[in-house]
């Protein structure tokens, strides 16, 4: 499966304005500007589990394709969507926040060893580039 693995990123784009536009206080944007997200992913079938670990936090997640689920943003905060797999290599998620109803969409695309991760909010988006580790 083209998810399944350990990522860690390597670059990303925009992630200050893309933390401000969620509402993360100039203190925890600090400490995130050199955090590098760690990402496992398992996919069996349509069903997914990914842990991801960094410096703010560390959490799992489970789902299933295209039914929808609650899960917790970094801060803590929940959100509600679902996820769908666009092609076999590239998953968006819809999601709102509860507590302001911001809507967040996150695409994750692999090409090879490389994973693209796109997250936008009020067309504020943030761009991560991860590759795929030996296990």
């Amino acid at each position: 499966m083209a998810f399944d693995g350990n990522w860690i990123e390597y670059k990303n784009e925009n992630r200050d304005e893309f933390l401000v536009a969620m509402g993360v206080n100039a203190a925890k944007r600090k400490l995130a500007q050199n955090m590098k997200l760690q990402l496992t992913m398992k996919q069996d079938g349509n069903k997914f589990t990914m842990i991801e670990k960094s410096l703010l936090h560390a959490k799992e997640t489970s789902w299933t394709m295209d039914e929808e689920f609650t899960g917790n943003l970094a801060d803590g905060s929940v959100m509600k969507g679902t996820y769908t797999l666009e092609t076999p290599t590239c998953i968006v998620g819809k999601f709102t926040r509860m507590s302001d109803g911001k809507e967040i969409v996150n695409r994750r695309k692999v090409d090879g060893d490389e994973m693209i991760q796109i997250t936008k909010v009020d067309d504020i988006g943030m761009k991560r580039y991860l590759k795929r580790q030996e296990a």
